[in-house]
């Protein structure tokens, strides 16, 4: 049951994602783009296998390794990685292109789970314990900076501050981030690039430029209006399959489900991922051992992350910053990545009994 219950929640999604994209890209004919998302898939479940295989203990005895591994392929991305869409986030290895920010996620929250861990309740509250993990952290949020990749290192900062509220750090001390932020904004500004700026000024008024930076997503709330209750119906999304919509099978495949499936598609989605984040939050609240209760709700909020920022962006309620929805999303990086960080928790489920502190 701990093993059936959460692959056939991500076999779902991965459906819902099979059919979406067979809708959106191949306009009802199959093309090699829907049998390379197949193939991902099936290298996601071989990794997933492999992660099963794993002793959890692993993961705590090389995660400062782990992190150092990815935070040097992330330099080497920053010095000769591949561009493209105006982003140095790829590292071209011939036959595929990675892209490291995915996998410093992972090794980050192993690291931060590792170090928090290993210290005293007492001392989660004293500043001198913070500030290693901020280390931690604020180095790979510079190097995202620089690629740039404002969405990831949003991410990487949210995982931060919730890994920070479940150890028991005090409220006020993680607003104080966020005050210094604001106060500095006008700062932050002058060094954002231009696109990251009309992102910002998109989501206050899109229709300041319909035409141009606003168009994403004011075609993304005309596709999801559009959908009604039931939707327009399979491989019928006016948007869709005329193109007015951008990056549909990736950013913006929410509005696209949305539009052809309507509110009961995107509620449906929506429930499946509820479930499989109430699945993993159980097993934080089952866990005994403090590596394993902080690692699997480190993945566990970056997965409610993933989804709250996608939707919300597809929504106008968030500014458009390139995260893809899990399982969903066209793409290689994420889905892998994403399925290896559900292994893991299965996996801490699975071997519960057997863990001890160590």
């Amino acid at each position: 049951m701990k093993l059936k219950f959460p692959i056939f929640i991500i076999i779902s999604l991965l459906t819902i994602s099979l059919l979406s994209l067979y809708s959106l890209l191949s306009s009802g004919y199959m093309k090699p783009y829907i049998i390379k998302q197949i193939t991902r898939i099936i290298i996601g479940f071989g990794v997933m296998y492999c992660v099963f295989l794993i002793d959890i203990k692993l993961f705590k005895r090389y995660a400062y390794l782990l992190y150092i591994l990815c935070l040097s392929i992330l330099v080497i991305v920053a010095v000769v990685g591949k561009t493209a869409m105006g982003a140095q986030r790829w590292l071209d290895l011939y036959y595929i292109s990675i892209q490291p920010s995915e996998l410093m996620r992972i090794s980050l929250i192993m690291a931060l789970a590792k170090y928090f861990s290993g210290i005293h309740d007492n001392n989660v509250n004293k500043i001198l314990y913070l500030v290693f993990p901020s280390i931690l952290v604020l180095i790979p949020v510079g190097l995202v900076l620089k690629q740039p990749d404002l969405g990831t290192a949003m991410l990487l900062l949210l995982i931060y501050f919730s890994m920070l509220f479940m150890i028991g750090v005090e409220i006020w001390k993680l607003l104080i981030i966020p005050a210094c932020g604001a106060i500095l904004s006008p700062i932050i500004w002058q060094y954002l690039h231009d696109y990251q700026k009309n992102r910002i000024l998109m989501f206050l008024i899109p229709e300041k430029d319909p035409n141009g930076a606003g168009y994403h997503i004011i075609q993304s709330k005309i596709a999801i209006g559009s959908g009604g209750m039931w939707g327009q119906g399979f491989l019928k999304g006016s948007q869709c399959q005329l193109n007015f919509l951008p990056e549909k099978h990736n950013d913006f495949i929410f509005a696209a489900i949305g539009e052809e499936f309507g509110f009961v598609g995107c509620v449906i989605l929506i429930g499946l991922y509820l479930i499989l984040l109430i699945y993993n939050y159980n097993i934080v609240i089952q866990t005994k051992d403090k590596f394993c209760k902080y690692l699997v709700f480190g993945l566990n909020s970056m997965f409610f992350f993933y989804v709250f920022i996608n939707i919300s962006m597809v929504c106008g309620l968030l500014p458009v910053v390139g995260i893809p929805l899990p399982f969903v999303s066209y793409g290689g990086s994420a889905l892998v990545v994403l399925m290896f960080s559900e292994a893991i928790i299965i996996s801490v489920s699975i071997n519960n009994t057997k863990l001890t502190k160590y």
